[in-house]
C-alpha cells in the first residue's frame, strides 16, 4: 500500500463536502488548509486545519470506509500538526480514547480558547451539539 500526503485545493474537496454534511460535520471549505491521504492515488480521507484567534484547530477528520483502520486518520493528523506548537480539537466522548493515544489530551471547558469557543458556539457545536457533550482536546498534553 503506497501513501501519500499532500495539500488539497478546493476541486479536490468540494465533491465531498455534501457527504460531510450528511456525517454531521460542519466543513468550512475555504477555511484553513486541506490534506488529503492518498492510497495508490485514491483519495482515501482528509483532515483541516486553521487558525483562529492565535489558536489552532484540528478539523474534519475523516477517512472512507473502505480505507479505515489502517493508520491514515493518525497520519494526516500527525501531518496536520507538523510545524505547530499546538492544536486543539472537540470530539465527541467515545472518541476521546482515540486521541489520547495520539498524545492529546481532555482539557476542562473553560480552558477552549476563547476565539474557537465562540466560533463553534455559533455552530451550535460548543460545549455541546444536537444534545450530547463534546471534549475540548489539546495537544501536546499536559
Amino acid at each position: 500500500m503506497s501513501v501519500e500526503i499532500r495539500q488539497l485545493d478546493r476541486a479536490d474537496v468540494e465533491p465531498h463536502i455534501p457527504m460531510l454534511l450528511a456525517d454531521g460535520f460542519t466543513p468550512e471549505i475555504d477555511q484553513g488548509t486541506w490534506m488529503g491521504a492518498y492510497v495508490d492515488s485514491t483519495l482515501a480521507g482528509f483532515v483541516r486545519v486553521f487558525e483562529e484567534g492565535g489558536a489552532w484547530m484540528l478539523e474534519d477528520v475523516f477517512v472512507f470506509p473502505e480505507f479505515r483502520r489502517r493508520g491514515l486518520a493518525a497520519a494526516l493528523i500527525e501531518r496536520a500538526r507538523q510545524g505547530l506548537d499546538h492544536l486543539w480539537l472537540i470530539c465527541d466522548d467515545p472518541m476521546t480514547g482515540y486521541y489520547e493515544g495520539l498524545g492529546f489530551s481532555v482539557a476542562p471547558k473553560p480552558d477552549f480558547p476563547a476565539a474557537l469557543a465562540t466560533l463553534y458556539s455559533a455552530k451550535q457545536e460548543w460545549p455541546a451539539a444536537h444534545n450530547h457533550n463534546h471534549n475540548a482536546m489539546r495537544w501536546p498534553g499536559p
